[in-house]
């Protein structure tokens, strides 16, 4: 009888260490799929940062783009005030010296 209730005490103790392990198992399952859903938005996260990356990079180089056309255009724009400001300096000068040889 002794032999009988140990075993039934000895069963009970396996019952419910196997049901502690199905319970761990499930637990580790559930994490399992959080850490790949978790995986899952990292990955679009960086293919947004990667895709954010791309995009600045050829918006910087459009800009130095731009910012070099800029400087070419205001240089050049320069050079053609002064060129304008020399041309009319000589018309008045010409026209000084022909009214000088008028008046004298």
């Amino acid at each position: 009888m002794m032999k009988l209730k140990r075993s039934e005490n000895l069963t009970e103790e396996r019952e419910r260490e196997i049901t502690e392990v199905v319970k761990s198992v499930n637990e580790l399952a559930q994490i399992m799929k959080d850490l790949s859903v978790l995986v899952i938005d990292q990955g679009t996260i960086v293919d947004r940062i990667d895709y954010n990356i791309q995009n600045v990079a050829t918006s910087v180089e459009e800009g130095l783009k731009e910012l070099q056309k800029a400087e070419r255009h205001q240089k050049q724009g320069g050079m053609v005030m002064c060129a304008t400001v020399l041309v009319v300096l000589c018309f008045i000068m010409l026209v000084l010296l022909i009214l000088k040889q008028l008046l004298l």
